[in-house]
């Protein structure tokens, strides 16, 4: 007897849809079948909704256990788990995970705190060099890496990083790389103060599209000469893609993420929201966001991340532009904001599929127990319903954050069920699973 079936379902893939029903045994996938195999402790009726993959986002910050005040794992997890995350990858700043000991009690903590699966990243700072094959083998599944000092967290300069990511290739790591420029981050934001400049503006002009171009252009070039395995994470504008691409083309191992900010939000957003629009590098111009879009279904961006980093009303209103936090909210709304466009004839949901759970899976060493609907993969699975007609409000956000960017927004397509690893945990909208559904994940990925 199956513990779990979802019958007559439209299964949505990267590549196919089709007709089916899956059933669930010890948590992974045991069968896929055309019809319903009978003999379930449980069974839903899937007909009219669409069956894909969890969700893995690489990148969160739950903040968990130093900034609880902004957000933990028990509130960041529900809200993954309600946006159809079943997978997250978390790093949080206050307390970044340096050693391996560090790295075994953050495990101990989050274990029983968490609704979703998870995974954390490892910051890299220049001391650490040396250090990093330690963290890998204990499970890390990411090293971060900054190119400009941020949120507390030092930059690598050149040398540092170019050994960093000669270290991190040795063994077939992972990196996934904030690319401003140090030296004209600095530079603005000392010209900016000097001027007084205490609006909205500054936060743009601070975080140069120039100070992210450099940036990516000097990682993408060092990536190509390691062999190092890395991505650029949250990429702005287009420009950013031709540098990647320039370097993918002679054999660097890149990717490239994007985060929804830059694809529903822009520069005049920036302006008008200020601190609830503050975050780097900063939304673009009000043309980018269609020529992000364009470049992911050519493929050319290969995953969707949130960035979700937030911090409630009081915090990003606490003193000036300059003070407050960086960072958005966003684990929850992300899928939500992307079945719009589904629903718009924007991009298929094949494809976000892919750039938000397949390649991030594939990327971080996961698949195929991640990312995928195939026998034998995790039971982690979610079910849309493509035609509810809702409004993000933020008197509905589970995040400690309390708000949403995307506050207002009418959206068409809602995730109704999410299963982790058999295990229902989001039903009809709510929140089901108790903290502690969630494990750690494991690398399926060999290294050397």
């Amino acid at each position: 007897m199956f513990d779990l079936q979802v019958i007559n379902a439209t299964i949505v893939t990267s590549e196919n849809t089709y007709r089916g029903s899956i059933s669930i045994q010890g948590g992974v996938i045991a069968a896929i079948s055309e019809i319903p195999l009978g003999n379930a402790k449980q069974t839903i009726d899937a007909n009219g909704l669409q069956l894909v993959p969890g969700m893995v986002d690489q990148h969160v910050h739950f903040m968990d256990p130093a900034e609880t005040e902004r957000e933990d794992f028990i509130h960041g997890s529900s809200a993954a788990a309600i946006g159809g995350v079943t997978t997250v990858i978390e790093h949080t700043h206050a307390a970044p995970v340096r050693s391996v000991k560090a790295y075994n009690d953050k495990i101990n903590h989050v274990c029983g705190r968490s609704v979703v699966d998870f995974g954390l990243t490892a910051h890299v700072f220049p001391e650490d060099l040396g250090n990093l094959k330690a963290l890998w083998d204990s499970g890390v599944v990411l090293f971060k890496i900054f190119t400009c000092t941020t949120h507390g967290i030092p930059t690598l300069n050149n040398d540092e990083l170019f050994r960093a990511f000669k270290e991190i290739a040795s063994f077939d790591g992972r990196c996934l790389v904030h690319c401003e420029d140090d030296a004209i981050t600095e530079g603005n934001e000392q010209r900016l103060k000097h001027n007084q400049r205490c609006d909205h503006g500054i936060i743009s002009e601070w975080r140069s599209e120039t100070a992210e171009d450099i940036a990516v252009a000097n990682v993408a070039l060092m990536a190509r000469l390691t062999g190092v395995t890395a991505t650029i994470a949250h990429i702005s504008h287009s420009f950013v893609i031709d540098l990647i691409k320039r370097e993918q083309a002679e054999g660097a191992k890149l990717y490239a993420e994007v985060c929804p900010q830059y694809l529903f939000l822009n520069d005049k957003d920036v302006i008008e929201k200020g601190p609830f629009a503050k975050f780097t590098p900063p939304a673009r111009g009000t043309d980018q966001s269609n020529k992000l879009l364009d470049l992911i279904n050519d493929g050319s961006i290969q995953l969707l991340s949130t960035d979700h980093a937030p911090s409630t009303s009081e915090q990003k209103t606490t003193g000036t532009i300059w003070d407050c936090n960086f960072g958005l909210p966003g684990v929850e709304t992300t899928l939500p904001m992307m079945l719009n466009l589904v629903n718009e004839g924007k991009i298929t949901l094949q494809r976000v599929v892919q750039l938000f759970s397949e390649m991030p899976a594939k990327v971080l060493g996961l698949y195929p127990k991640k990312g995928c609907i195939v026998v034998g993969a995790d039971a982690d699975l979610v079910l849309l319903d493509l035609s509810r007609k809702w409004t993000i409000k933020n008197e509905d956000i589970i995040s400690k954050a309390g708000w949403s960017p995307y506050h207002g927004t009418e959206c068409t397509g809602k995730p109704v069920v999410t299963i982790v690893r058999g295990n229902i945990v989001v039903e009809n909208g709510s929140v089901t699973g108790n903290p502690g559904v969630g494990a750690p994940v494991k690398r399926v990925l060999k290294t050397r």
